[in-house]
């Protein structure tokens, strides 16, 4: 999966939806995810260096209709400094549940490429 973002921008920030699988319980997965430290690095893909390390990341409950249980989002905010430079990234979340059942890091499925574009946008 790719995502854009402009060279010093800090939006929009990185949001990644859990998707059932069918495989574990997750329902009772939303429960541990609000119990777990979460954080995001990004490596550039060229030189292999992280441009961030283990920064703090949120969980955001997903708005739904009334009836569905809760769903969560996994949520990273950029820092001016996290874009300032172009290039190509690869960027991952870490879930350290607290409750001793393991770490989870994500994407499962495929990279999450990020494209820091070197675009024409000014600070005034």
């Amino acid at each position: 999966m790719d995502f854009f973002i402009n060279k010093d921008s800090t939006l929009n920030p990185i949001v990644m939806e859990l998707i059932q699988d069918g495989r574990t319980d997750y329902k009772s997965f939303h429960e541990m995810i609000q119990n777990a430290n979460i954080t995001f690095s990004m490596t550039n893909i060229e030189t292999g260096v992280r441009k961030i390390s283990k920064q703090l990341a949120t969980c955001s409950l997903k708005e739904s209709c009334d009836d569905c249980t809760e769903e969560y989002y996994i949520v990273y905010q950029w820092r001016q400094k996290d874009t300032n430079k172009p290039g190509t990234y690869i960027g991952e979340f870490t879930l350290e549940f607290l409750d001793g059942s393991g770490t989870l890091i994500v994407p499962i499925r495929e990279e999450l490429k990020i494209h820091i574009l070197d675009g024409a946008i000014k600070n005034c």
